[in-house]
């Protein structure tokens, strides 16, 4: 099977120009997860949201964990299309089945069509 290199080019467009718009996402997400922690305030009972009680996580080490996944998806988004174009110029022998399979389900480079969220 035969697969020209401006598919696979198109599909690294792709993730690159999602890429800005879902960093900015999720640094919103973050304000929003920030602003619901300071919400509770600092008496008993917003100390026991933030920090758990009984041993058990609270809201603060729960959200920790949300945006270091966070952070791993908005860099692997990145080295989606690095690797992409990595492979363009590097490849010789590979699956081109398996290729074509994965790069069918993403569409094309069009900012009126993301790859990622609403429209």
């Amino acid at each position: 099977m035969e697969i020209h290199k401006d598919v696979i080019r198109s599909a690294a467009d792709a993730f690159d120009l999602e890429g800005g718009n879902l960093a900015t996402f999720i640094g919103e997400a973050a304000k929003d997860l920030e602003a619901i922690g300071n919400f509770w305030g600092d008496d008993r009972i917003g100390t026991t949201f933030y920090k758990g009680e009984g041993g058990g996580s609270g809201y603060e080490a729960v959200t920790g964990q949300i945006m270091e996944g966070c952070d791993v998806l908005v860099d692997a988004h990145a080295e989606i299309a690095k690797r992409l174009r990595f492979m363009m110029g590097n490849i010789q022998v590979t699956d081109w089945n398996m290729v074509a399979v994965i790069l069918s389900k993403l569409p094309p480079a069009d900012p009126d069509r993301p790859i990622w969220g609403a429209a």
